[in-house]
């Protein structure tokens, strides 16, 4: 038995009756809180007070009889005890509400079969209340509810699913399930899906009453018998409909803004086409008079044309950038795909690269494995990446630092690391370095004069080309590490038209 007390209110007149059932509790150590009334009277009384968990009544009573006690109390088991009553008098008592009825004897030996009586009528209780509690919660949801035995005929349905469905309770119950199913040649595997199948199941079809038919998603769960045997289903069909036109319109909706956003990347590129035509014309200008192709000029103009050349380069090499990413953006750019050792990629972009590092003082060397590390990948777009990537790191950090590029084998990619120990740079800066735009009003800055504006962004988006990818790490105070891998295996035809979400 649950290791909880019951409060019982005992009916008996009987004092010896009485006794005799208080003997039983102190001696079994039962977890009984007890209230004795002698009478109806007296149990009305009490009853006016307080609830029971159970109450044990005698049948025949001084002032009445248990028919008065079950008139009194509708909603707690009631266990009736007599030695005078008939089998009559038992089934009057179980027809009026008696959970449960007992015959006394003379050595009261009943007594023993007590405790399990309560007991059971305790749990029978409490089952009855969680199945009013379900049946409520099924009859006022908002979900369509309905039950099929294992026969596929509809045993229950709730008020929704009358309303939803257009039938009435009597004109569904009893009927094949399959009246719910829009007729397809699908039909029968989808019924099989969602009979054999828990959880939620989407893209199937019902059908109204009237014909009309509508998208559902179903939840299905399988009741069984104390024995484990499928005995029903219990079924909870949601009508999608809503969701389905809300998907659409965005589906719509987003179709709409990939074809704006394709003109907004042509109309990038041809404009990027045409600066970077004007430019060599300006240029030619600025040079010659520079030159003095076109007369003497005061030293003045002169530093204002060598100025306006400086920004002239500087927007030339933002505007070639900028085209470059518009046109990976507008998927203009294809990969010539070949099997390369990236080993020796990256050593070659360490040694063209070690002059601009001098430059600065700083250390730029290669810690590459002896292996060899094969990729398949377009030679010239990872050649551009990490000059971009290498070359990024350079213009970054402060004079007198050091660069160490690795790479090593990580299964099924290869993983490149451009360390150097710089200060550890901020999540903003790092977010801020992949940022186009944020790059681009850097770039235009005085002093950022042969620096790359673009250069991560740039490289990130080839390297996903390749179904590989980028990111930046940073130390704990001091050093940053610029990471990107690329796969072993032959890219799939779906990364070459992969197009990441830029800022």
């Amino acid at each position: 038995m649950e290791n909880i007390r019951y409060s019982i209110l005992l009916i008996e007149d009987d004092k010896l009756d009485q006794m005799a059932f208080m003997r039983l509790v102190e001696e079994e150590k039962l977890p009984y809180d007890c209230k004795i009334a002698g009478s109806v009277s007296e149990a009305r009384t009490i009853l006016g007070r307080e609830g029971f968990d159970i109450i044990l009544t005698d049948y025949s009573l001084g002032d009445g009889t248990a028919f008065d006690i079950l008139d009194l109390v509708k909603n707690t088991p009631i266990i009736v005890v007599t030695g005078a009553g008939s089998e009559e008098t038992a089934l009057k008592a179980w027809r009026v509400g008696a959970y449960d009825y007992l015959a006394k004897d003379v050595e009261r030996n009943y007594l023993k079969a007590v405790p399990i009586t309560i007991e059971n009528a305790v749990k029978h209780k409490r089952t009855e209340e969680k199945l009013r509690l379900l049946s409520q919660a099924i009859l006022n949801t908002d979900d369509n509810v309905y039950i099929a035995d294992m026969e596929n005929k509809i045993t229950f349905v709730n008020r929704v699913f009358c309303e939803t469905y257009g039938y009435s309770e009597e004109e569904i119950i009893g009927k094949d399930c399959d009246i719910l199913w829009k007729e397809n040649p699908e039909s029968d595997s989808e019924k099989k899906t969602y009979r054999a199948v828990g959880g939620w199941e989407v893209g199937f079809f019902h059908k109204r009453k009237d014909g009309s038919e509508f998208p559902v998603s179903l939840s299905s769960s399988v009741i069984k018998d104390e024995s484990g045997n499928d005995v029903a289903i219990v079924l909870i069909a949601h009508d999608i409909s809503e969701r389905i036109r809300a998907e659409n319109e965005l589906r719509t909706a987003n179709l709409q803004l990939e074809k704006k956003n394709q003109l907004k990347d042509k109309f990038a590129i041809t404009v990027c086409r045409q600066l970077m035509t004007l430019a060599p014309e300006f240029k030619n200008v600025i040079s010659d008079a520079l030159t003095g192709a076109l007369g003497k000029i005061s030293p003045e103009l002169q530093e204002n044309l060598e100025q306006a050349e400086k920004g002239i380069n500087r927007s030339e090499s933002i505007v070639g950038e900028f085209l470059e990413i518009s046109q990976l953006d507008a998927g203009e750019m294809k990969l010539e795909m070949a099997e390369l050792n990236l080993r020796s990629l990256v050593t070659d972009a360490v040694r063209v690269l070690s002059p601009l590092a001098d430059e600065r003082h700083i250390e730029l060397k290669s810690l590459m494995p002896d292996s060899e590390l094969v990729i398949e990948a377009d030679r010239n777009r990872i050649i551009q990446a990490l000059y971009n990537i290498i070359s990024n790191s350079i213009e970054s950090i402060p004079s007198n630092g050091h660069i160490a590029v690795r790479a090593e084998d990580i299964g099924n990619e290869i993983m490149v690391k451009v360390e150097d120990d710089s200060p550890a740079a901020e999540s903003s800066r790092i977010a801020a370095s992949f940022n186009r735009f944020t790059q681009i009003r850097m770039k235009m800055q005085p002093g950022r004069e042969g620096q790359s504006a673009l250069g991560l962004p740039i490289a990130r988006e080839l390297l996903e080309m390749h179904g590989g990818s980028l990111w930046v790490e940073s130390g704990d105070g001091q050093g940053n590490c610029v990471c990107f891998t690329l796969p072993k295996s032959a890219v799939q035809e779906a990364a070459f038209v992969a197009r990441p979400s830029w800022p």
